[in-house]
C-alpha cells in the first residue's frame, strides 16, 4: 500500500529544516508552505505542509463513525460538479477526504475536527479570543460548528482560518436528552442531511447532535439550555424565556410548527421558536423598496394577505413582515430565511434612502393623474396618451411594445410606458446581490447582469460594482410592477 507521505507523488520526499526559506504553496491543501516542510527530491514544485504529508489515506473520524474517510487526490466528481467542504463550505480544489456517503472535506477541516473530537486543539492554543458584538447590519460571518453568527458568542480570531466559537470547539460527544431517553445523542456531521426535530431546517454543514438509530438530529443551538437561562435580545422589548414541552405548538413569530422546547414572553403573551427570538425588528429587503416591520399579528389596516414572494395566504395570526407604505406583507420564512437578501435597520427613525421621482409634473386632469410631465431623461416634455392601437414605437425605457398608457414626445416620438416613467431615480432592486443602490442611467450601451441582452436603452446602474440591469429585468422581477 502506498504511504502517506508520496501519495499523489511519484518522487521520494526530502524534509527541509527550519532555516531554509521557502516560497511556496502546499500541493494537498493549497495553502503557503513555511519549514520544516517536505519537497519533492527531484524539484519539481511538489511541497507539503509536515502535518499535509503526514495525513492518513483512512480517517476514522469520531464524528462520522459509519465508514472511514478516504484521502483522494481529486473529488470523485465531475469537472461540471463543485466540490464543497462540508465543514466550511468553501470549494476543495486540491486533495479531499472523501466517504461514499457524500461528505467532502479539505484536508485541514478533516484534520482539525478530528482534533476537537479528541479534544486537542493545540492548533488554537495561541489563537486570541473575541467576545461578542453588536451587530451592524452587515454580513455577519458564521460558524463553521453551529452555522449560527460568529460574533453572537465569544469565539477564536477568524485570522486562524477557522470561523469557531469557543463552545463549539468544547461540546460533549454525547449528551442525554430528555425527549429522547432512548439512547444518547451523539454530535456528528448530518450526512443524511436529515432537518433538525426541532426547528425543522435542514443545515448542510457544521455538527448536530443526532441519532443514528432513530434516524434524527438536532441543531447545536435548538436544544434547550438550563431551565433559569432567559434569552434577552435587543430586538424584542421584553425576555423570553423557555418552556419544556412534550406538544406541539406553532410559533407565532414565523408559523411554522415547533416542538420540545419554546421561548415564551409572558408580558405579550406569545411563544416562538428559539431562532425567532432572534428576528429584526425592521429590515430592508431586496424585495421591496420600503423597509419591513415585524408583526407578530397582521394589522387589521392591511388588506392584502398574500405574501408577496411566495404568493400564498399571510396567517393574520401569525408574524410577518410589512409595508404601511404599499399594505402588502411578506411570510417571514421568505423574507427573511436568507440573511444575504436583507439588511438590518438598527433605528426606528432611520432615514430611508431617498426615492427622488424622474418626472416633474407639469399639468393634472381632474382626477389629479399626471398629464403633461418633464422627465428628467428627456429634453421635452411627455404627454400622457391612451393606447389606441396602430402605434407601433416601443418604449425607449425598457424597449417593450407601447401598450396603455404611456407618456410620449409630439416633437420627436420619444415615448415611455406610464410605469416605466414613473420609475425613481435610485431605488434597490432586489435580485441583485450587491447592498449598494441603483441609479437610474440612459444613453450608454450596457450588457444586463440578469438576461445578458446588450441594449442602449434605460437601466439601473449598482453605485457599487457598476453593473447594470434592464428596465425590463427590474419591472418583470419586481412584486406589483407592471408595464
Amino acid at each position: 500500500m502506498e504511504e502517506p507521505l508520496n501519495y499523489g507523488h511519484q518522487h521520494p520526499l526530502l524534509l527541509l529544516n527550519e532555516d531554509q526559506l521557502i516560497v511556496a504553496d502546499c500541493s494537498r491543501c493549497g495553502e503557503k508552505v513555511s519549514t520544516p516542510c517536505f519537497s519533492c527530491a527531484q524539484d519539481c514544485g511538489f511541497y507539503l505542509h509536515k502535518v499535509c504529508a503526514e495525513a492518513p489515506l483512512e480517517l476514522n473520524h469520531p464524528f462520522h463513525l459509519d465508514h472511514p474517510l478516504v484521502l483522494m487526490e481529486n473529488p470523485p466528481y465531475s469537472s461540471y460538479t463543485r466540490c464543497v467542504c462540508d465543514f466550511c463550505d468553501k470549494t476543495c480544489k486540491k486533495f479531499i477526504y472523501h466517504c461514499s456517503c457524500g461528505l467532502d472535506f479539505h484536508i485541514k477541516c478533516a484534520l482539525f475536527t478530528f482534533y476537537i473530537a479528541e479534544n486537542n486543539l493545540k492548533e488554537l492554543d495561541h489563537v486570541s479570543l473575541q467576545h461578542p458584538l453588536t451587530e451592524n447590519g452587515d454580513y455577519v460571518a458564521m460558524c463553521f460548528g453551529c452555522w449560527e453568527p460568529l460574533t453572537n458568542y465569544t469565539h477564536f480570531s477568524p485570522d486562524s482560518g477557522f470561523n469557531l466559537h469557543e463552545k463549539c470547539a468544547k461540546l460533549p460527544l454525547k449528551l442525554n436528552f430528555m425527549y429522547h431517553r432512548q439512547h444518547p445523542l451523539v454530535l456528528q456531521f448530518n450526512s443524511e442531511r436529515l432537518s433538525c426535530k426541532i426547528c425543522k431546517v435542514t443545515h448542510r454543514r457544521g455538527f448536530v447532535y443526532g441519532c443514528t438509530y432513530c434516524k434524527l438530529v438536532f441543531h447545536i443551538e435548538c436544544l434547550p439550555p438550563p431551565l433559569d437561562l432567559a434569552v434577552e435580545d435587543k430586538r424584542h422589548q421584553h425576555t423570553f424565556s423557555p418552556h419544556l414541552r412534550r406538544v406541539p405548538y406553532i410559533c407565532e413569530a414565523c408559523g411554522l410548527e415547533g416542538i420540545y422546547v419554546a421561548y415564551i414572553c409572558s408580558t405579550c403573551s406569545i411563544m416562538v421558536h428559539k431562532r425567532c427570538t432572534t428576528f429584526p425588528r425592521i429590515i430592508k429587503s431586496r424585495w421591496h423598496d420600503h423597509r419591513l416591520f415585524q408583526k407578530y399579528f397582521l394589522p387589521d389596516e392591511f388588506t392584502s394577505s398574500d405574501c408577496m414572494i411566495c404568493h400564498d395566504e399571510v396567517d393574520p395570526e401569525h408574524g410577518s413582515y410589512c409595508c404601511s407604505h404599499c399594505n402588502i406583507t411578506f411570510h417571514v420564512r421568505c423574507v427573511a430565511q436568507d440573511k444575504r437578501s436583507y439588511s438590518i435597520v438598527s433605528l426606528e427613525n432611520e432615514d430611508e434612502m431617498p426615492h427622488e421621482s424622474s418626472i416633474i409634473v407639469i399639468e393634472r386632469n381632474d382626477a389629479g393623474e399626471a398629464t403633461k410631465i418633464k422627465h428628467f431623461k428627456h429634453m421635452h416634455n411627455l404627454m400622457l396618451s391612451p393606447f389606441v392601437g396602430g402605434y407601433e414605437n416601443s418604449c425607449h425605457g425598457c424597449m417593450l411594445p407601447i401598450s396603455d398608457p404611456f407618456y410620449y414626445c409630439s416633437e420627436c416620438g420619444f415615448c415611455l410606458h406610464k410605469a416605466c416613467a414613473e420609475l425613481p431615480k435610485m431605488m434597490n432592486v432586489w435580485h441583485h446581490n450587491c447592498q449598494e443602490p441603483l441609479a437610474l442611467i440612459s444613453d450608454k450601451a450596457f450588457k444586463c447582469q440578469h438576461c445578458y441582452q446588450i441594449s442602449n436603452a434605460f437601466a439601473f446602474e449598482c453605485c457599487g460594482c457598476e453593473k447594470k440591469i434592464c428596465l425590463r429585468c427590474v419591472i418583470a422581477l419586481t412584486p406589483g410592477a407592471q408595464t
